[in-house]
């Protein structure tokens, strides 16, 4: 039987208005998700109802060539955050949510990226290889997070 997993992770990205609009920019352009290793197949920027699909470069799940199809379901873009959130579709190994959201903290100029995921896993696959996928899981969240701490 699957599990839910339930999990968060920040990194500080510096400070100031420019790299929340800068990393905002990145994030919902799927600049973050391409240098983290993933080609992003898309026709556009994340928006509410876009569809895209996620195939790893790099790792087990590239050499498995999994495709994750996903489907953006809110966009965050105001004064201090901006991100969205996406949801698996039917084929992703998982099924679950994950939000990504840059913040700005008006009083301390801190800018954040903050990631969020609720998930099981979806396929045969995945729930036989669950050691496997969990740490794949974790192998891009870390790249994710530090995808955004680069210049642009």
């Amino acid at each position: 039987m699957s599990r839910q997993r339930r999990f968060s992770r920040e990194a500080v990205l510096g400070t100031g208005a420019e790299l929340l609009d800068g990393a905002g920019r990145a994030l919902r352009d799927w600049e973050m998700h391409r240098r983290a290793g993933l080609v992003v197949v898309t026709d556009g920027p994340a928006t509410p109802g876009r569809t895209l699909t996620l195939r790893p470069s790099t790792g087990p799940a590239a050499w498995l060539r999994i495709a994750a199809p996903c489907e953006v379901t809110d966009v965050i873009d105001g004064p201090h955050a901006r991100g969205f959130t996406y949801r698996t579709l039917p084929g992703h190994p998982e099924r679950g949510t994950e939000s990504f959201t840059v913040e700005r903290d008006p009083a301390t100029d801190v800018v954040r990226l903050r990631i969020d995921a609720v998930s099981e896993h979806a396929t045969l696959l995945a729930r036989i290889a669950a050691p496997v996928a969990r740490a794949e899981q974790d192998r891009l969240t870390r790249r994710y997070l530090a995808a955004l701490v680069a210049p642009y």
